[in-house]
């Protein structure tokens, strides 16, 4: 949690004569309360952008924390503070609705414009994104140069997939986003994004990550390997945990100090060892005493005063150098002259003309570790303190010829109260051959650690473990030796991608996870890179095996945010195959079964049939972007099956829905004594009178969808009108069979149809729910008078209104029996089928496209427009 004494100044100036949205959007400016003066602009401008419903007081925890750093440390680190800027978008539903989302981002660039004109000439402004605000950022990337732009932080952003696709026009937003994410623009602007890990439920963080490529000035940064954060963060906490916010505050001041570089973002950013590589100069050690190490290579100090300690090294190669400290800080990591430093060197023989060891500065990689609490979770409480944390310092050492005079010197500065712990082993990382089907077995894989886990460090390697976002494993640890007490029990590092790092106390149960891949994106161009699991520890304590196997509940719990979209698609799949066979036994036996009807005598068909050949065709090596997004991994082909049972569940669950729905429909009109005007007394000049109109307030006024929540909503009606009894009529039973009379027949017959174009319907409605909700949010935030952009398309919806105007008068559907056109329809209804199958998961909204196709075609060819 954070806290913070806000205080907010609208930039009224911002009107009209910049833009025509300053009716419908505002921009603020933050200031901190008791450090910040209320109207001087003296820093460097930061633009925040809210993402999916955001507000602009989101920024108040990192301009707040900005703004007690730079008076903090403002003569030694900084030079200018920070001014943030945030847009009001009232709250808009951008991720669902691609318009909104370039209505904001036009918004934004004029709001840049506003800003540097209040600044002076060459002023740049830093954008801040948090969620699909983020994606505006990136957006504005492509149409702002360097000259106006000086850094952008993305935070929980979905950088790869939009969260919501069922409007096509995401595909192009994303296209344009994607160019600023590869570098492919003439812009020297660093991009950084910071994604939260498993915690974050909203955005996946494989989705978050940026495309893994050798281009400068871009970073992707998980909250869990953010050194002094070192957890996963939810999706709107991204905003306000403390130590996320005071790291993104920090990176802030830091790049608007000056220019950047991979160096120096690797290094403010601390989401991965910063490597030294200093000067091969010799270094002058006079002076110092000098202490070796005679019985042990370990060196361990308690309360460390200033001195050098000289480490032997062993005979064997290759040889790796680990240091621990606590109060201490290795020279490239140290920020402020009140922490003592420790300086690694390498000595050698001394030259002829001295008594004194030859040393240089050791190249190496250093970074923070956390300090845990053994035993108990990690993190403990309300996370870690920024100071609470132990530097490592580790270097890999080739020497072709070792003698006895090789030392690696610990060059302490000064006093500590702190502790050392430091050692020269032999580098070994051992390869274990355990696959992901070892884990898969219910009693899952015991693997047994070598003798050496009670080294400084441990690297084990599993080479053959896939590591896949829709796969958790669960690791139990048996240790030896005495943790409690101990300056760094055992801590398991888990190094999924280059990226992503967790770290795991050894003391409790752990879970491994990844975010390298995912369902629907591409594979990581860092193909080398195995599953790592590095163990730290100060020695006494030592890992003995660990107990591996698939997190079942976990794993579970993962399919439902990324597959979400992919079961409405597959349940539309089922709604379209039960209507294919409707119009077949319609068109050649002349009756028209009621779904439940052909739910019951085909149920094990569709479970069976079709389930065991989506298995079977998830195992071809096809493209990312069909079916699951899987490319034919063998592993997650039953995921199909069950996936496919589901859906067939939830078609079946929603047709027994609707039937309760109408009947109280059809009780409630009974009950008042009031039911629905016939349709066959509606004149042609009044339904077509109705149609001119709402396909005028369409192309004017009204988003199409509501046209079409008109025509559900009228839909309903008609199902719901006393006297409706959806019959058990038989498949194979032909009109002439019955002893009922023709009337009533067709009556039926009428009445069974109306319900599947009504279950269709709501199949259909997550097209034109969510927008709907857009279009009636921004009616009651910007007004009624401010234009909707988009979603005024007539073609799309006018086949829904003749389809619910034909039903709604009680035209009758023309049966095609032994003709091409009842093929057609049959093969209009199999493409709805292949497409919500293949593609629907991926591209929803080609869905959609392919149900209006299938709509027009059934106006067309099927309903009787003229009375007989």
């Amino acid at each position: 949690m954070s806290y913070m004494w806000p205080h907010y100044v609208l930039q009224s100036d911002f009107n009209a004569a910049w833009t025509p949205l300053s009716s419908r959007y505002s921009l603020w400016l933050y200031r901190e309360s008791g450090v910040d003066d209320l109207t001087v602009l003296r820093g460097t401008p930061v633009l925040f952008i809210p993402g999916n419903a955001g507000s602009s007081r989101q920024i108040r925890s990192i301009a707040s924390s900005a703004a007690r750093q730079f008076q903090k440390d403002n003569k030694t680190l900084y030079k200018k503070p920070l001014d943030f800027f945030a847009v009001e978008f009232n709250e808009d539903f951008s991720a669902i609705h691609p318009p909104t989302l370039l209505t904001q981002a036009r918004y934004s660039a004029q709001a840049i414009h506003y800003i540097i004109s209040l600044y002076p000439k060459d002023t740049k402004v830093i954008l801040m994104g948090h969620s699909m605000g983020g994606l505006v950022s990136q957006l504005l990337m492509t149409e702002l140069n360097d000259h106006y732009l000086r850094a952008v932080i993305t935070m929980s952003t979905p950088s790869h997939l939009a969260p919501v696709r069922f409007d096509r026009r995401a595909e192009f937003v994303y296209s344009d986003a994607r160019t600023a994410q590869l570098g492919d623009i003439s812009s020297s602007t660093p991009l950084i994004t910071i994604c939260g890990g498993a915690t974050d439920s909203q955005i996946t963080s494989e989705v978050c990550a940026l495309p893994e490529r050798t281009t400068p000035l871009r970073r992707t940064i998980v909250t869990t390997s953010l050194q002094d954060a070192w957890t996963g963060v939810g999706h709107r906490e991204m905003v306000w945990c403390h130590q996320v916010r005071s790291i993104v505050a920090r990176l802030a001041l830091s790049l608007s100090q000056g220019g950047s570089d991979d160096v120096s973002i690797d290094q403010i950013g601390r989401s991965r060892p910063l490597l030294i590589s200093p000067p091969r100069d010799r270094v002058n050690i006079t002076g110092n005493t000098l202490n070796y190490l005679r019985e042990t290579r370990k060196l361990e100090l308690g309360s460390p005063a200033t001195g050098i300690h000289m480490i032997p090294l062993p005979p064997q190669q290759p040889l790796h150098f680990t240091l621990f400290s606590y109060g201490l800080e290795p020279l490239a990591l140290k920020t402020n002259d009140r922490t003592p430093s420790i300086r690694i060197l390498y000595c050698s023989k001394p030259p002829p003309s001295s008594t004194e060891p030859n040393c240089i500065e050791l190249a190496g990689r250093t970074m923070h570790l956390p300090r845990q609490k053994w035993p108990g979770p990690f993190p403990a409480d309300k996370g870690v303190n920024d100071d609470d944390h132990i530097s490592v310092f580790e270097a890999d050492l080739v020497v072709p010829s070792l003698s006895s005079e090789d030392h690696i010197a610990v060059w302490i500065d000064r006093y500590s109260t702190g502790w050392v712990v430091a050692s020269v082993e032999v580098d070994n990382s051992p390869e274990l051959t355990v696959t992901t089907l070892d884990a898969i077995k219910p009693s899952g894989v015991t693997l047994t650690l070598p003798s050496r886990s009670k080294s400084l460090r441990t690297i084990i390697k599993f080479p053959n473990l896939l590591s896949h976002s829709l796969l958790v494993y669960k690791v139990d640890t048996a240790y030896s030796g005495q943790c409690l007490g101990l300056r760094l029990p055992p801590l398991v590092m888990h190094h999924s991608f280059p990226n992503e790092v967790h770290y795991h106390s050894a003391a409790e149960t752990f879970y491994l996870h990844s975010h390298r891949t995912g369902p629907f994106l591409r594979q990581r161009e860092s193909n080398d890179h195995v599953t790592t699991l590095t163990i730290y520890s100060s020695g006494e304590c030592g890992i003995e095996n660990l107990h591996l196997r698939i997190a079942w509940r976990e794993t579970l719990g993962r399919l439902g945010v990324r597959y979400w979209m992919g079961l409405a698609m597959w349940s539309i799949s089922v709604v379209a195959i039960i209507q294919g066979m409707a119009w077949h036994q319609y068109d050649t036996r002349g009756a028209f079964p009621s779904a439940r009807v052909i739910v019951h005598d085909l149920f094990w068909w569709l479970i069976t049939t079709i389930g065991l050949s989506l298995v079977i065709l998830s195992m071809f090596p096809t493209p990312k972007e069909l079916f699951l997004g899987n490319s034919g991994n063998p592993l997650f082909a039953p995921l199909a099956f069950f996936m496919w049972l589901f859906a067939c569940g939830l078609v079946i669950s929603s047709i027994y829905i609707l039937l309760i729905i109408t009947y109280c429909f059809s009780a409630i009109q009974k009950k008042i004594a009031r039911s629905s005007p016939s349709g066959e007394q509606r004149t042609s000049k009044r339904w077509i009178l109705s149609i001119a109109i709402i396909v005028l307030l369409v192309a004017v006024v009204v988003p199409f969808q509501v046209a079409f929540m008109i025509v559900f909503m009228i839909q309903l009606s008609v199902c719901g009108t006393p006297g409706m009894s959806l019959n058990t009529t038989k498949l194979d039973s032909p009109i002439s069979s019955s002893p009922t009379p023709d009337g009533l027949r067709k009556e039926h017959i009428k009445r069974t149809q109306n319900f599947h174009f009504l279950l269709l319907l709501t199949w259909l409605l997550p097209f034109a729910g969510p927008i709907l909700v857009v279009w009636i949010r921004t009616l009651q935030t910007a007004g009624y008078t401010v234009p909707f952009d988009g979603d005024h398309n007539v073609i799309v919806i006018l086949p829904w209104i003749l389809l619910g105007e034909a039903t709604a008068s009680g035209r009758t559907f023309r049966r095609e029996a032994s003709s091409w056109r009842s093929n057609m329809t049959i093969l209009l209804f199999s493409l709805v089928v292949l497409i919500s199958l293949l593609l629907g998961p991926r591209y929803p909204f080609l869905v959609f496209e392919a149900t209006t196709v299938l709509a027009a075609w059934l106006v067309v060819t099927r309903v009787e427009w003229k009375r007989s």
